[in-house]
Parts: structure tokens; sequence; C-alpha cells
């Protein structure tokens, strides 16, 4: 339990506290959320682009391993006394090129598409880092108790407790 001494210096610390608060005319408060909208749009920039480069990559990668091939294929033909002027070898030659464009043009499609994905992240967080800015404040305990409103509203609220408001 509580004695009436502890009360009592539990109200003079309150009121030390106050009357050293005095001088200071408002407090900010700040509870806006920390926004993480331009690191967020600059990450998604950068696997967009990293997408893009991948893309690019696996595109020459397919290209080398499509030349590749021709050549071999060539050689091939070459040794065995196999004309390229026309007919089936020729045939051969432009479906494997064909398959090659078509390899690459999914690669293409692949990466641009999860590239996009990566922009749109980017243009939200980029319409998420423009919020406003309003800021809070609250009144401190000296302002509060010396205000005469604060005072009279106690005090009508005290009285009509006892039935005489």
């Amino acid at each position: 339990m509580c004695s009436v001494a502890g009360v009592g210096a539990l109200l003079a610390v309150a009121a030390s506290a106050v009357s050293s608060n005095q001088g200071s005319a408002k407090v900010k408060i700040s509870r806006s959320a920390v926004n993480t909208a331009p690191v967020d749009a600059y990450a998604a920039q950068q696997r967009a682009n990293h997408a893009r480069a991948e893309g690019d990559r696996k595109m020459n990668a397919e290209r080398r391993k499509y030349l590749q091939s021709e050549g071999r294929t060539q050689s091939v033909f070459a040794a065995n006394n196999v004309s390229l002027a026309s007919g089936s070898a020729l045939d051969l030659l432009v479906n494997n090129r064909a398959y090659a464009q078509d390899a690459m043009n999914d690669i293409r499609y692949e990466s641009e598409m999860k590239a996009w994905e990566y922009d749109v992240d980017r243009a939200k967080a980029d319409a998420r880092s423009f919020t406003s800015s309003r800021t809070s404040t609250q009144d401190s305990w000296s302002d509060t108790l010396t205000n005469p409103l604060f005072v009279i509203q106690s005090a009508q609220k005290g009285l009509s407790l006892f039935g005489k408001g």
C-alpha cells in the first residue's frame, strides 16, 4: 500500500518536473513512419537492370552456341563434299538459324517481362515516396496546467461530479 508520505513525495517529484519544464513552449512529437520508398525504387531499378543484363548474357550465349553449331555443320558438309548452294543441306542451316533466333527471342521476351515487373515495382515505390510531411505537436504539461481553458474545464468536471455544475 502507498503511504501518505509516498504519495506526497510522488506529487513533489511531479510538481518539480512541471516547474522545470515551464520554459519550453511546445514539445514536438513525430508519429510518421520512416519512408523507405526511395530505397525500394532504387532497388527495383537495379533488379530491372540486372534482369535486362542477364537476358543479354543468355542471348549472347545462345548466339555463340548457334554459331559454333553452324560452323561444325558447314565443316562436316565441306569434308563430305556436300554443296551448300541449295537443297537439303542449305535447308538444315536455315532451319537451325530460325530455331536459334526463336530461342533468342524467347530469352529476350522473358528478360523484358521480368524487368517490366521490376519497373512497375519502381513506379509504385516512386509514387509512395511522395507523402505529405505533416507534423503534429502536443502541449507540454506546463502549458496544459497553466492553460486557463484547461483549468476551467477541469473545475467544471470536478464540480459536476459533486452535483454542483
